[in-house]
């Protein structure tokens, strides 16, 4: 088990109450949406779509700890995702938001130097190498960011977000701006990394494909708030949306 992780098979709980979010995390612009509610227990995995603008995006970094509230609170297992907290916490940013000064294996290291810097150096690398052949880019270790295609870049976003198995996972629009092969590709592949976890994982998406092959789960982010399978303007909003 991983240090700062739940015990093996327990149960990890994500709490919104009465959220609200601007622009930017911009205490000033208007909102964008609020009173949002949730409580998902892993393992799960759940998709937010919504009209672009709509907010999807910075729900997601409120809820993973990048942004504070403008309004209510988040709750990770009972506690706000601030300092030890964010060690359970995996996120892959839209923009992949990569070091472009450190090579790809570097990118991987860098999270464990950080993280765990006690750790045996050899065995760092090794697991850094095996995250690389997990998402085919063993033959890429000595190259820069920058030399990689867009693919290529998502899916060491999603390495980096996913090699230390946090309890939450956080993933912005995994297949945005990839053509339609390559979406089915990294969409089958974040499915295939997923498969078996006891995270909680929480996908942002504007693929209406891809969110069906990620599961039942769907929820919209529309009309300023957070429409839920079960809540009563959910089909209305769904139909809206898709």
């Amino acid at each position: 088990m991983l240090c700062g992780s739940a015990p093996d098979n327990a149960r990890v709980r994500l709490e919104a109450r009465s959220l609200a979010q601007s622009p930017g995390n911009d205490a000033r612009a208007r909102l964008l949406f609020e009173n949002v509610g949730l409580s998902w227990e892993s393992p799960a995995l759940h998709v937010v779509m919504g009209p672009s603008g709509g907010g999807k995006s910075s729900l997601l970094k409120t809820l993973g700890g990048v942004w504070m509230p403008r309004r209510g609170e988040v709750l990770l297992d009972g506690k706000p995702p601030t300092g030890d907290t964010l060690r359970r916490v995996g996120f892959a940013f839209q923009n992949n938001a990569l070091f472009g000064s450190l090579r790809v294996l570097e990118n991987l290291l860098f999270p464990h130097r950080q993280r765990f810097p006690d750790m045996d150096h050899r065995e760092r690398e090794a697991l850094a190498r095996e995250w690389l052949a997990k998402v085919g880019l063993e033959a890429t270790a000595a190259q820069h960011p920058h030399e990689l295609s867009g693919g290529m870049q998502k899916r060491l976003s999603l390495a980096r977000a996913l090699i230390l198995k946090p309890d939450f996972v956080f993933l912005d629009d995994p297949t945005a701006g990839l053509d339609p092969i390559t979406s089915r590709t990294m969409s089958e592949l974040v499915s295939s990394l997923l498969k078996g976890s006891e995270s909680l994982v929480v996908i942002v998406t504007n693929d209406t494909d891809r969110a069906r092959d990620w599961g039942p789960n769907l929820h919209f982010l529309a009309e300023g708030g957070l429409h839920s399978p079960g809540s009563p303007d959910y089909e209305r909003v769904r139909e809206r949306c898709q």
